[in-house]
């Protein structure tokens, strides 16, 4: 199999000093691993036989995310507010080891950046796939306005699918897992959270200095539920972090 890539070319021979008959284990984002003998290459290109496949260790989505009892698949989406960019690549690049399926940048009232370079965004999220054995990368969505972001999280099946709606803000009740767990979290957006449908949660958190008083009251006006993390005042990639890691480990 020839692949088309002198970004592949230049990691197998400059980075990694691989040979030919090397070994190489290579993913397309299907879910599965391909391990293949390197057969040939030059600065644009890399021929592979591939000698076998099996499943990713990880899948976005698989398993409860924590949920006791829950079978279903759980996608989750982070709507980020825009920050400086280091700071957003950072945030791509752990949410996407953590296993978010789709980050969704917010462009909000805060935020003091006003662009993001998406072919770097997209490419550091197959990167950190790349590097925790992930098996899909995540979508990354072109920058969005909080209003638009709140409208695309309301898209789903609710024949099949729950949606849960968290908004993390500095004030706020102090999130809880084993309240998430016993589905009184989430209420008000989601009524209640089958154990064997589906879930969509969508968890928004704001830029550095938070969520604006016209943007809680859009909150408020969707149902969408706010939490803090704590008294602590957490930088925006901390808060990413913290969050996701609850909702979805804790």
């Amino acid at each position: 199999m020839k692949i088309k890539s002198a970004e592949l070319s230049n990691q197998i021979r400059k980075v990694f000093r691989l040979k030919l008959g090397d070994h190489v284990v290579l993913f397309d984002g299907s879910g599965f691993d391909y391990e293949s003998s390197i057969e040939d290459y030059g600065n644009d290109f890399v021929t592979v036989k591939v000698l076998g496949a099996k499943q990713s260790r990880f899948m976005a989505g698989r398993g409860g995310h924590g949920r006791d009892g829950f079978d279903g698949m759980c996608e989750v989406i982070l709507c980020a507010g825009v920050v400086k960019k280091d700071t957003f690549e950072w945030i791509v690049e752990k949410a996407t080891e953590l296993g978010v399926s789709r980050v969704i940048p917010v462009m909000a009232e805060r935020s003091e950046k006003k662009s993001l370079n998406m072919d770097r965004l997209r490419k550091i999220a197959v990167e950190a796939s790349e590097q925790s054995g992930r098996g899909d990368v995540p979508e990354i969505g072109d920058i969005a306005t909080l209003s638009e972001a709140v409208e695309l999280s309301k898209k789903v099946d609710v024949t099949t699918c729950d949606i849960m709606n968290l908004a993390f803000h500095t004030e706020g009740e102090v999130f809880s897992v084993a309240k998430m767990r016993e589905g009184l979290i989430g209420g008000s957006s989601s009524k209640s959270i089958s154990k064997t449908k589906d879930v969509k949660m969508n968890i928004f958190i704001g830029p550095e200095g938070g969520w604006s008083p016209d943007e809680i009251e859009l909150f408020h006006k969707h149902n969408i539920d706010i939490y803090s993390l704590g008294n602590q005042v957490l930088r925006s990639e901390t808060a990413v972090v913290a969050a996701l890691s609850l909702v979805m480990f804790g």
